[in-house]
């Protein structure tokens, strides 16, 4: 089976040793990113400006449930993640 290859540097770096400090670091700022974009939101904006910030907080949040999802994959024997493979042995 061959390995996927990492497609960027922060595949790179996420597959690398530290990955997962790495990837929980970026979480954080993540997190921190979409509350703060929530609460100015909540604050009350412009319409344009409400948009950019509701922008900014779903794009953080799609973020870090792909951090997530990257976290939770199987690692290969090369230390990179593993993505689901749509053929099993049982779809022959």
């Amino acid at each position: 089976m061959n390995t996927p290859a990492a497609l960027t540097e922060l595949e790179h770096r996420l597959a690398a040793p530290g990955g997962a400090e790495l990837s929980a670091s970026l979480a954080e700022r993540l997190t921190q990113l979409e509350h703060a974009a929530r609460a100015r939101m909540a604050a009350g904006l412009s319409p344009a400006a409400f948009q950019d910030c509701l922008a900014v907080a779903e794009a953080a949040q799609a973020a870090r449930a792909v951090l997530a999802q990257r976290s939770s994959q199987p690692v290969s024997d090369a230390g990179a993640a593993v993505p689901p493979s749509a053929f099993t042995s049982l779809s022959r």
